[in-house]
């Protein structure tokens, strides 16, 4: 049985020796992952880069914000979490479980 998650992730967007678009490298790699445990990428949702309140790590100062919702086992959401964070490219991660989505009616 599948949960329903919403994860927002802070992309740092600046890859020194990314030759493509960094931002959608680490997309594809997130998207990867999911698909690699089992689970189902229902949609993503990009929003703007954002200047951090508070600067966690000196080279750091700002993130470019991407929403992915997708269905895991639950027992894989550690396993997810775990290789995303050795993951080159991804600041910060968070998830919350969330309902099914409504299925359209015809």
């Amino acid at each position: 049985m599948s949960n329903h998650y919403d994860g927002l992730f802070i992309l740092e967007g600046h890859q020194k020796d990314a030759k493509d678009d960094p931002i959608k490298i680490s997309l594809d790699g997130i998207e990867k992952e999911i698909n690699t445990l089992g689970g189902v990428v229902l949609g993503t949702q990009k929003m703007d880069r954002r200047r951090f309140e508070r600067i966690a790590d000196k080279d750091v100062d700002s993130g470019f914000y991407v929403n992915v919702q997708f269905s895991l086992d639950p027992a894989k959401l550690a396993t997810l979490q775990a290789k995303l964070k050795l993951t080159k490219g991804i600041f910060r991660q968070f998830y919350l479980k969330t309902k099914a989505p409504a299925k359209a009616s015809a």
